[in-house]
């Protein structure tokens, strides 16, 4: 049996050195309603061509079905937000491509976190994940009372609202697990659901895939149907809309102190000329290390001439 020398005051201290925005623990089985909820919203199509994501459901609510070894999630939100108006004439892009890929900033941030609990105690073992693992990491956050699941399925954590990452390290110490859940605040509100312009957020508070601007302009691999391309507008990468309209972004939302999340946004205001000249080649080189170059080139090429025949633009 593995002794724990980490105190919860000394896990918060060393979380705090990282800037991250908030954090919590919580046990590695979930509830079973999240399994269903996730198993329903699979059944009635909303995962569109994500077919992954129906792959070893159970997995993602049972972290001991792939890690025997877990006894504690941790959990971490990073705050990337950047208060900025971009160049109306640009095609736009979601506030979390500003930067450099978050999937190893916030990353690396957890294998320093991981590193200093090691220095405590040598035999803590950890696996980490961010956004790219068999995991439900906005289930396990709201277990840990990061925050709450809004109508338009974003994490909104208390003073920080909804544009934040989240990050885990599955553990293989018991850490005291959290008691107390975040209080849901949307009460009657559904700013993001009358706002998505598509319609992509059920009145329940589902997120249907298939009318995602997010989904359809990063995820689809094929071409777009008239109305996908319609729908697309000005977005030449993901969107946004349902949290910008979201009243605790407007209380909460304050920029982030890692200049990592917004550091190439000088590199993004490009006038559509400048776009559609840009060549595979310097494609690759505007974004590396951007989550931007997911959609390789051709997608690119995609989203782009659709969106300037969409503003008019030859």
């Amino acid at each position: 049996m593995i002794t724990n020398k980490l105190s919860t005051k000394l896990l918060t201290l060393i979380i705090k050195e990282e800037n991250l925005a908030s954090h919590g623990i919580t046990s590695t089985l979930l509830p079973i309603d999240y399994q269903h909820n996730l198993d329903n919203w699979i059944k009635l199509g909303f995962n569109a061509e994500m077919s992954w994501i129906a792959q070893n459901t159970a997995n993602r609510t049972q972290t001991t079905r792939v890690f025997p070894w877990a006894k504690s999630i941790l959990i971490v939100a990073d705050n990337y937000y950047l208060d900025a108006t971009r160049n109306n004439l640009a095609p736009k892009i979601s506030r979390y491509a500003w930067g450099s890929d978050y999937h190893n900033i916030v990353k690396q941030k957890l294998q320093t976190v991981l590193k200093k609990m090691q220095q405590i105690n040598p035999d803590i073992k950890g696996k980490i994940y961010v956004d790219n693992g068999p995991i439900l990491e906005k289930a396990y956050a709201i277990e840990a009372g990061l925050g709450w699941q809004g109508k338009n399925t974003t994490i909104i954590i208390p003073e920080f609202g909804s544009f934040c990452f989240l990050g885990v390290i599955i553990l293989n110490i018991e850490l005291p697990k959290n008691t107390k859940k975040a209080k849901n605040l949307c009460g009657s509100c559904t700013e993001c659901i009358t706002k998505c312009p598509t319609g992509a957020i059920t009145p329940n508070g589902m997120l249907d895939a298939r009318k995602c601007i997010s989904y359809f302009s990063i995820e689809k691999k094929h071409s777009f149907t008239d109305q996908e391309g319609k729908w697309l507008n000005d977005w030449l990468y993901g969107c946004d809309i349902c949290q910008e309209v979201c009243p605790y972004n407007k209380k909460w939302a304050n920029t982030s102190t890692d200049i990592n999340y917004y550091n190439r946004l000088h590199l993004l205001e490009k006038s559509p000329g400048e776009w559609k000249d840009l060549t595979e080649y310097q494609f690759g080189e505007l974004f590396h290390n951007s989550v931007f170059k997911r959609l390789k080139f051709d997608r690119f090429r995609r989203n782009l001439l659709t969106v300037l025949n969409n503003l008019n633009i030859k």
